[in-house]
């Protein structure tokens, strides 16, 4: 049994990201999704690895300078979207010197600092966002991924759960995510039963997912009913068969 719950939280990184655009676009790889958008040519100009070439923060002041917020917040995007980390929040901070409160900038430098490893300083972002916004379903989803990534499960299950509240119900994907993330919570917190029933239903949006399957599994092992999981470890050991796409 202690195999099983061992690979369970081996699995804790591994796991899909609810989409964080503007737009809702998603993802299922972790990582970020920015919004996209055209800025000027000189902007979009990349070097021989694909991304613009590096600037000194001399340079990077003097091209942000002249521009209104809406194009920093729009070249902070892409620029995060290109990996160009340091232009990215160079912008978005150049925004905060006159706008405080500018929409969604906290949100989104939360994701850039998420895609940095700097956890901490995603945390306070997105406490941010929440503050200025708390009817905004992503931001807790992604407060509760930093706090869980940090090992604070339980900060990240109320985050989880108004994420919940707040998405509408037509966001099939990213409510079958958060049902995920949140029954990895309740795993690692002991909540083995409710770690289950979060499997479950993230499993009536995705019904062909293997690797909720195995997760299940694994929580059925740790209760201690065999043949619970060896049902669903049979269905996650299954090869791949064409499904028809969740809505």
């Amino acid at each position: 049994m202690k195999n099983y719950v061992v690979i369970l939280l081996g699995f804790l990184l591994i796991t899909p990201i609810l989409g964080c655009s503007k737009d809702d676009t998603t993802s299922p790889k972790v990582g970020i999704i920015y919004k996209s958008g055209d800025n000027d040519e000189e902007n979009h100009t990349a070097g021989e690895n694909g991304r613009s070439p590096v600037l000194t923060p001399q340079q990077i002041a003097d091209k942000l300078k002249s521009m209104s917020n809406d194009d920093l917040f729009q070249f902070a995007l892409d620029c995060g979207n290109r990996g160009n980390c340091s232009e990215a929040l160079a912008a978005y901070d150049k925004i905060l010197e006159t706008d405080k409160n500018y929409p969604d900038l906290y949100y989104y430098k939360g994701l850039l600092y998420r895609d940095m490893g700097m956890m901490d300083e995603a945390i306070c972002a997105f406490q941010t966002a929440i503050t200025q916004n708390p009817d905004l379903p992503e931001a807790h989803y992604n407060l509760g991924y930093a706090y869980r990534t940090k090992g604070l499960h339980n900060e990240a299950i109320p985050e989880y759960q108004k994420s919940l509240e707040l998405i509408p119900d037509n966001k099939t994907k990213q409510k079958a995510y958060i049902h995920y993330n949140l029954g990895f919570s309740y795993f690692s917190n002991g909540m083995i039963d409710g770690a289950i029933d979060e499997f479950k239903k993230a499993l009536a949006y995705k019904p062909k997912d293997k690797e909720i399957h195995q997760k299940l599994g694994i929580a059925y092992t740790a209760k201690g009913w065999t043949d619970k999981a060896k049902a669903e470890f049979s269905l996650y050991q299954e090869q791949d068969k064409p499904v028809r796409k969740i809505p």
